[in-house]
């Protein structure tokens, strides 16, 4: 059985091991309810590139597996380039703004938007999509349900500008944090 994808095709072994790691992801979720998805998504990156390793040890496999890292690094170069695309406009349209929130959804999309010293959101709600974009081009995904279920949201953070002497106080960083985000907020989070 395969499975069409755009870019590529899943076979069967493949899906099942997708899923697995799927299941291991939310059994971290649920033993370290306190990580944030980066830690979550750090353990996750260990524990697929060794089942990769161990799954491709043949010369084809390391082919696949530098691909595959490859591959990686372009998807973090592409979400780097959005976040500086995102703090550059913010930085324009909302100068006196101490901070940008981000949204990361499972779809690669990000909405962002400013907030203040009080925790109180600046201007519009922005978003940047996670693909290639061309003409007339939305995500389909966000076509459906406006980027906003909370559901499809895989990472949140404040982005304070500046540099780190320029920053508000660790204080002043966990009031807004716990204003925008919740009471679950904390210093680690920052």
């Amino acid at each position: 059985m395969k499975e069409e994808n755009t870019d590529f095709e899943i076979d069967s072994k493949s899906k099942a091991l997708m899923e697995k790691w799927q299941r291991q992801a939310d059994s971290l979720k649920k033993q370290h309810p306190k990580w944030n998805a980066e830690k979550i998504q750090e353990e996750m990156k260990k524990r697929i590139i060794r089942d990769a390793e161990a799954a491709f040890s043949t010369k084809s496999g390391k082919e696949y597996i530098k691909e595959v890292n490859a591959h990686l690094k372009e998807i973090e170069d592409a979400r780097n380039r959005a976040i500086d695309g995102i703090m550059t406009y913010m930085g324009k349209t909302s100068p006196e703004a101490v901070g940008t929130v981000l949204f990361e959804l499972d779809c690669g999309c990000i909405r962002a938007c400013a907030v203040s010293n009080e925790g109180s959101p600046m201007g519009e709600m922005i978003m940047v999509s996670g693909k290639k974009v061309e003409e007339d081009y939305e995500c389909s995904v966000c076509k459906d349900d406006g980027g906003a279920d909370p559901e499809r949201c895989i990472s949140k953070a404040i982005i304070w500008p500046g540099e780190e002497a320029d920053m508000p106080s660790e204080e002043l960083r966990l009031a807004i944090g716990k204003k925008v985000f919740g009471d679950d907020y904390s210093v680690d989070d920052i």
